[in-house]
């Protein structure tokens, strides 16, 4: 698993372009909320450990169901989309006490997922 030292999301969501994603997250359930920001946690710790992956997605209950206990949500089976090919993910992501920032991350990228096990897991090959 890789773990970095410094959480991305808050620097995502605190850019311009991220105003509807920020004025969207307190409207969710706290579960919903905490799954879309360990997306972007994904998407961005993704790309900065790797720069050739560009993730635009990232479904975190594609291969398996996520188990959040407390502030730590673990997902075994997540899968996150880049360059219009699916690979597998596992990941491991703790939020703050308020459910509003992430402040630990660990991940690992798995292989490409077939693309004829794509509609069957529900994984778009467009937005």
């Amino acid at each position: 698993m890789v773990h970095p030292p410094r959480m991305l999301s808050q620097r995502v969501l605190a850019d311009p372009r991220s105003r509807d994603a920020l004025a969207m997250l307190p409207r969710l359930a706290p579960d919903e909320r905490v799954e879309q920001l360990c997306g972007l946690e994904a998407m961005g710790q993704i790309h900065d450990w790797q720069r050739s992956f560009e993730p635009d997605r990232v479904t975190a209950y594609a291969l398996a169901g996520t188990k959040l206990s407390g502030q730590v949500l673990m997902a075994e089976g997540a899968a996150f989309r880049s360059r219009q090919r699916w690979y597998g993910l596992r990941f491991a992501c703790t939020l703050s006490p308020d459910l509003k920032r992430v402040t630990a991350f660990a991940f690992h990228v798995g292989d490409p997922i077939p693309r004829d096990r794509w509609e069957a897991l529900g994984l778009p090959a467009v937005h």
